[in-house]
């Protein structure tokens, strides 16, 4: 089977020709899958080149349908044969998919700002405020590398819907149930995540608020945040580009759009690749070695990037010319970076994030709804002269944002 790419007006064609049989109808699925990633949410099959379609082949168009429609996507056929197209009307395809007058998608309502910043597009979707976002930074931190965390350092925390946070924690009753579990977590609007590290490959652990359960951490030390996100941004790289951007271009663009020195913020984005580290032991009653070789017995870095792209979800505060007492809590976005900042990352299998404007009341809980966790991660920059595997890259994603008005110790 022959399939070539047409670009239009707000939507993809792919004009394929041949049989859509045993043979081929993994490779239209592959095919479909590809352009969404790249991408295309609204995309046209041209049948007028195919002259025989079999039942998997019906599968793999229901299944890539199925997939566009939960992006907010449309998967479409034109001119299909005599034959094709009796197929499709026997099992009732015909009118959900053929499409005989092919145009690109209806406009929007209402055309939201768009602008580029550097490698990438940025659409705001404005939100209401009513609380603006404050944060509150609890714990000591630098105790993770000087003597370690006891039960007097233990705060249990509860992440409704309407919050976010992040910092080191495990879910459990008190500090002696989770002494030796604790671990990276991120929650953002009644969501919470944890990387337990009592096991050598633990996976992530997850709660959703869901009516009187709300997501309990046991922390050791944490940045929370509070409030209204006062804006929903969407953005894409550039595709003449290198089709992803930095997460340090990405958190300055987004202080530029919010037009302040501090910001809270959570991003769902499909990634090219995520940089960090995470821990391997619980720093309870002992505190973290920094020097080689124990180091990684303690943490465990990216060492390297995938070509594969994953969806995760990032919860974080970034600012700069901020107050002293945030030094033990924020770094370096970047190496000689001006912005300093505290990220962390759950990944998932990839799935493409669902185009226009977002709800964040219902977005992170449906992200989770439909897949699970498979890593959690303190994102930084490997700036290492050589071995160094940069930083975290994103294709495309949704954020929400706010400016700061308070951040103080608690």
């Amino acid at each position: 089977m022959e399939i070539t790419q047409h670009p239009g007006a707000g939507l993809l064609e792919l004009r394929l020709t041949g049989r859509i049989d045993a043979t081929w109808a993994e490779h239209l699925g592959k095919n479909i899958e590809s352009a969404v990633r790249a991408g295309s949410h609204q995309i046209v099959l041209n049948f007028a080149g195919v002259d025989y379609i079999s039942s998997l082949g019906i599968r793999v168009l229901i299944m890539q349908y199925k997939l566009l429609k939960s992006v907010k996507g449309n998967l479409g056929i034109s001119h299909p044969n005599e034959f094709c197209r009796d197929i499709l009307t026997t099992v009732g395809l015909a009118e959900l998919l053929v499409r005989d007058d092919v145009k690109g998608p209806a406009a929007a309502p209402e055309r939201k700002p768009k602008q580029t910043i550097n490698g990438a597009t940025y659409e705001v979707y404005p939100q209401q405020v009513t609380l603006p976002l404050s944060c509150m930074l609890i714990g000591e931190p630098e105790r993770l590398g000087s003597s370690g965390f006891g039960k007097d350092h233990c705060r249990s925390m509860t992440f409704a819907s309407g919050s976010f946070g992040l910092g080191l924690g495990a879910f459990g009753e008190s500090f002696a149930d989770c002494e030796g579990r604790f671990g990276e977590f991120l929650a953002a609007d009644g969501c919470a995540i944890t990387l337990p590290t009592n096991e050598p490959h633990a996976l992530p652990d997850f709660v959703v608020e869901q009516g009187g359960l709300v997501p309990r951490v046991e922390t050791l030390y944490a940045i929370t945040g509070t409030g209204d996100f006062s804006s929903m941004v969407r953005f894409d790289a550039l595709p003449g580009g290198p089709g992803m951007i930095g997460l340090s271009e990405l958190v300055m663009s987004l202080m530029q759009l919010a037009d302040s020195d501090a910001i809270g913020f959570v991003v769902l984005a499909e990634a090219a690749g995520l940089v960090g580290a995470s821990l391997r032991k619980s720093p309870a009653g002992q505190a973290v070695s920094h020097s080689l070789p124990d180091v990684r017995d303690w943490l465990s870095f990216t060492s390297e990037r995938t070509a594969e792209k994953s969806l995760c979800l990032l919860v974080g505060v970034a600012g700069r010319n901020l107050q002293d007492g945030s030094t033990p809590f924020l770094r370096p976005i970047k190496s000689e970076s001006p912005v300093k900042s505290h990220i962390h990352a759950a990944g998932f299998p990839y799935r493409p994030v669902p185009r226009g404007e977002l709800p964040f009341a219902t977005t992170i809980a449906g992200a989770l709804a439909v897949s699970t966790p498979n890593a959690v991660l303190h994102l930084m920059a490997d700036a290492r002269p050589f071995e160094g595997v940069g930083e975290t890259d994103l294709a495309r994603g949704a954020c929400w944002i706010g400016p700061l008005n308070s951040i103080a110790r608690g």
